[in-house]
């Protein structure tokens, strides 16, 4: 596991983005009823790398834009308060540049995402 909240994080975003792209591939040339399931078992490998065994996230979602991108996300800021961090970044689209705040914490010297909240003006949205 990396070793600071912000290694995790572009670690994440780097795996979300080959994750994204190979399902929304897959579903281009698969039966739908086929892809979910697939899509399902290999969010939950990912998830496994990054959040505690006992983790239950949010319903998935691709597309045609990864929602998460190392080359277009960026770090804006951290903020580590004992064992918890909250890493606020930025990810560049020509019409859309969403804010995301990864909610980490640290276990045996390890990060952790407990959660990634996409912030809008109207409020935080769980996306993890």
């Amino acid at each position: 596991m990396a070793n600071t909240p912000e290694q995790v994080v572009m670690a994440f975003q780097h795996d979300y983005k080959i994750w994204n792209d190979q399902t929304f591939q897959q579903s281009q040339t698969r039966d739908g009823k086929d892809i979910m399931p697939l899509a399902q078992k290999s969010w939950n490998e990912l998830l496994k790398k990054y959040t505690a065994p006992d983790f239950a996230g949010e319903p998935i979602a691709f597309g045609s834009e990864s929602s998460h991108d190392p080359e277009q996300e960026k770090i804006l800021s951290t903020k580590i308060t004992g064992d918890n961090a909250v890493v606020t970044t930025r990810l560049s689209k020509q019409y859309y540049s969403p804010v995301y705040e990864y909610q980490l914490f640290r276990d045996n010297n390890s990060w952790y995402l407990s959660q990634i909240f996409l912030v809008d003006e109207d409020g935080k949205y769980p996306s993890l």
